[in-house]
């Protein structure tokens, strides 16, 4: 019994985002991951984090975003991390102000020549620049909600993993699956 609730948040989430998201669908065929086509999809994935501090993806103060994504060595998803508290709590924060307050001078100073209309944008203004230029790249993104509050995660006492932990409600993380899901309705690359 105790389980069930947990279930049914789960399950809630899981169709919250499905009824959401307008992207092509895909699923599995025995052991392969295919699209709706039935034909068989593969997936060569990195990694980009923007789910830390800043809120912003890792290295737009050293190239631009557009340069960044064009020079993929042949992969062709990427995992894009976010953060809950990015969409409910800070969604109206400025990236520029955001580095200052965390006295990323040089970071914000580097994005000037590279990214320059990042600076001024808000953070989900950022989040969408880059799956958009995803998009425009030929990219699949998987939108990770990796944590609610925006930082390093992932150790035992940092009280940002799910039930019960210091930074995670649940409404609030159902509020957020469904803020991204509304911006990514509609963009294909989002899987």
């Amino acid at each position: 019994m105790k389980g069930k609730p947990l279930c049914l948040i789960l399950l809630l989430a899981l169709s919250l985002f499905a009824s959401h998201s307008n992207s092509l669908l895909l699923s599995t065929s025995k052991r392969w991951i295919v699209d709706e086509a039935w034909k068989r999809v593969k997936m060569h994935c990195v990694n980009w984090s923007s789910h830390l501090n800043s809120m912003l993806g890792e290295g737009l103060d050293l190239i631009s975003l557009k340069d960044l994504i064009e020079t993929r060595l042949q992969f062709n998803c990427v995992r894009y991390t976010w953060a809950t508290h990015m969409f409910k709590r800070y969604s109206s924060h400025k990236v520029g102000e955001t580095l200052d307050s965390l006295k990323l001078h040089g970071i914000r100073l580097g994005l000037r020549p590279y990214n320059p209309s990042l600076e001024n944008a808000t953070l989900v203004e950022a989040f969408d620049a880059v799956i958009d230029e995803f998009g425009r790249q030929g990219l699949m993104v998987l939108a990770d909600n990796h944590v609610s509050d925006p930082k390093w995660c992932c150790g035992h006492n940092d009280g940002n993993g799910f039930f019960g932990d210091e930074h995670f409600n649940p409404e609030e993380w159902l509020q957020g699956l469904s803020m991204v899901a509304n911006r990514v309705k509609g963009k294909s690359q989002v899987r």
